[in-house]
């Protein structure tokens, strides 16, 4: 599979035959350190100035003696720098949900892996939308952990500020029971969410078939909670500043965590990832400040909109379907797709709070981008709760999701 399971690492590794994972198949971001394998990150250059690993990731490590099986590594884009779903050096993963489209990236390979039944679980990273994005472009569970929350321990840092652990699964139920592994026990207790929010503004950054099927389905979820709440944002033009204050913030965690090998290597990059590591390492400091600030005004925003963890939060998770490969490829579109797609991501990265993707609906297109014939899109929404608050969200999930399994 091309763009899927990276040809070093093994093919079946099991390192407990009992275990609340048994039999489950794990596919791994090549970005997860496996003890006496080496990683790519997406990049041949990284892989060669790298030794292998003298330890498994941590989280890879309990998966594993939870009794999972070690299907292999899977492609990522360029240091996991992208959420094109696309490779220069290793391919582009096909969305099996829907061929001829990308995936969605950065972990691409791990949501191939299991949109085609080839593996259980997808275990990812996400920074600035890498489960978030192909979970919905490949219609998948897929959740972004709380910042710092699970350990990073053993994982690529692209942005370490902004870098969480997180997975896919095709079941809700599958998608708690890696949580209960990876989450502290001491965050495993499930609060009662009684109140449903939605803001119309942040409603309004995604496509207008996306945001007529949201509307369309919050019916069905009205039943389900005491209180449902429409809220309205005091600083519209905040919300239209994210993408920016996340690209800046994330830009200078990558300078200053990769910007020595960089300089040394000099490794070779698709053009739109390429450009994107030259702004990288000229941000300035005036421009940080600027981030910063917003980024506070931000975080007590989003605490008026979910004031404690009662309450959840629904919003669009990507502005767009899965994106066609070819001329939807080229780099300018590339751009423009990825600053909407921060402008929604941003909404929890920036926070460092957990969100959640229920693939409970698709879109229905029928024109002239498919040639007149009427396929069926993989959407969704997403579900944001307050920091740390993951296994209830979880658990709200699941609780949503029942008739769905």
């Amino acid at each position: 599979m091309k763009g899927v399971f990276c040809e070093h690492g093994p093919r079946s590794l099991t390192l407990s035959d009992s275990g609340p994972l048994t039999g489950v198949r794990l596919a791994v971001k090549d970005l997860f350190q496996l003890k006496g394998e080496k990683n790519t990150a997406g990049s041949p250059e990284w892989f060669n100035t790298h030794p292998p690993a003298n330890k498994t990731a941590l989280s890879l490590q309990q998966l594993l003696e939870a009794g999972s099986t070690f299907t292999g590594f899977t492609h990522l884009d360029e240091l996991a720098y992208s959420m094109q779903g696309s490779n220069l050096h290793y391919g582009s993963a096909d969305n099996p949900k829907l061929p001829g489209y990308f995936c969605g990236g950065s972990s691409m390979g791990s949501a191939a892996a299991v949109a085609s039944g080839t593996a259980d679980i997808g275990l990812g990273t996400d920074t600035g939308g890498s489960v978030r994005v192909p979970a919905s472009y490949c219609g998948l569970f897929g959740i972004r952990t709380s910042h710092s929350l699970i350990p990073t321990e053993g994982v690529f840092g692209l942005a370490p500020c902004f870098d969480t652990v997180g997975w896919f699964s095709q079941t809700p139920s599958l998608l708690v029971d890696v949580g209960k592994i990876l989450i502290p026990s001491q965050h495993l207790s499930a609060n009662k969410v009684t109140r449903l929010v939605t803001c119309p503004e942040i409603s309004q950054l995604a496509d207008t078939p996306i945001q007529s099927a949201i509307q369309e389905f919050i019916p069905t979820l009205n039943n389900q909670f005491p209180i449902c709440e429409i809220k309205h944002l005091s600083d519209i033009e905040l919300l239209g500043e994210l993408a920016d204050v996340f690209r800046i913030l994330q830009g200078r965690a990558i300078a200053n965590t990769h910007g020595d090998w960089l300089r040394k290597y000099r490794p070779v990059f698709s053009e739109d990832i390429a450009t994107r590591i030259t702004m990288a390492l000229s941000i300035t400091d005036d421009e940080i400040s600027w981030a910063n600030e917003k980024r506070q005004q931000w975080c007590k925003l989003m605490e008026t909109l979910l004031p404690d963890n009662s309450s959840v939060l629904l919003v669009p998770t990507t502005p767009t379907t899965a994106i066609k490969k070819g001329t939807d490829s080229e780099p300018s579109k590339v751009q423009t797709n990825r600053q909407r797609l921060l402008g929604l991501t941003a909404i929890a990265g920036l926070w460092g709070t957990p969100q959640c993707h229920l693939p409970l609906f698709s879109i229905v297109e029928n024109g002239i981008n498919t040639g007149g014939k009427e396929i069926e899109k993989p959407s969704g929404f997403s579900l944001i709760m307050t920091p740390r608050s993951d296994f209830s969200l979880l658990s709200l999930v699941e609780q949503l999701t029942k008739p769905h399994e």
